[in-house]
C-alpha cells in the first residue's frame, strides 16, 4: 500500500486571523478501493501557518508514510518513517513493451540500446520513453489520480504496491523519431 498526501492550506484572511488560533489542523484519511488491486490511502491535511505535522502523518498512515505520493512543492523532512515513493520498475516495463512493439513493426534489422531506450534503424534514431507520462492509463485508474500527482508515479505505485499488473501491459503512446514526436502506431520505415 501507499498513501497520497494532499495538503490544503487555510486562507489567510481576517476570519482566519481571528479564529485561526482556535482552529486545529485537520487530518482526513480515506481508504480508496482499486479495481483489480489492493486499496491505497488518501490523507488530506488542512493546515495553517504551522505547516504539516509529519509525526501525525506517520501516526495516521503507519508504514505507508515511507511511500508517500506528494506534490513536488512539498518538502519532506529527513525523519525516520517519511519518504517519497520513487521507482523505475514500471518505466522499464513500459520501455520493454514499446521496444518489443516497435521491433515487431521494424523487423530484426534494428539495433536496440536497452539501457537508454533507443532503437537505431536505417539511420533513424527512435527514442522511447522521453516523457514518462506519455502512456495511456485506463480511465478507472486515471479517475483515482489526484491532480497534483504525476501520472507515471501514480501508475507505478498502483503497479508495484497495489498489484494492478494490467498497467504493466501498457506501452508508451509516443516515441521521438529523429527529434520529432510521433505516435507509436504511425512509425513506419519501409
Amino acid at each position: 500500500m501507499f498513501c497520497v498526501l494532499t495538503v490544503k492550506r487555510r486562507e489567510d484572511n481576517i476570519s482566519e486571523k481571528l479564529l485561526g488560533k482556535l482552529k486545529k489542523d485537520s487530518y482526513t484519511l480515506l481508504t480508496v478501493p482499486v479495481l483489480h488491486g489492493a486499496p491505497f490511502y488518501h490523507l488530506t491535511v488542512n493546515t495553517g501557518k504551522k505547516g504539516i505535522d509529519f509525526e501525525r502523518v506517520i501516526f495516521e498512515v503507519g508504514r505507508c508514510a515511507q511511500r508517500l505520493l506528494v506534490s513536488d512543492n512539498i518538502i519532506l523532512p529527513e525523519i525516520k518513517g517519511i519518504g517519497r515513493f520513487n521507482s523505475d520498475l514500471l518505466y522499464k516495463k513500459l520501455l520493454a513493451n514499446t521496444a518489443d512493439f516497435m521491433l515487431q513493426q521494424i523487423g530484426d534489422k534494428a539495433l536496440y540500446d536497452e539501457k537508454n531506450g533507443i532503437i537505431t534503424y536505417r539511420e533513424n534514431v527512435i527514442e522511447i520513453g522521453k516523457d514518462r507520462n506519455d502512456f495511456n492509463l485506463a480511465e478507472h485508474y486515471r479517475s483515482l489520480k489526484p491532480s497534483e500527482i504525476e501520472q507515471y508515479i501514480f501508475a507505478a505505485a498502483l503497479y508495484e504496491l497495489c498489484g494492478v499488473f494490467a498497467i504493466g501491459e501498457c506501452r508508451f503512446d509516443f516515441v521521438t523519431v529523429n527529434g520529432e514526436k510521433k505516435s507509436v502506431g504511425n512509425v513506419y520505415f519501409a
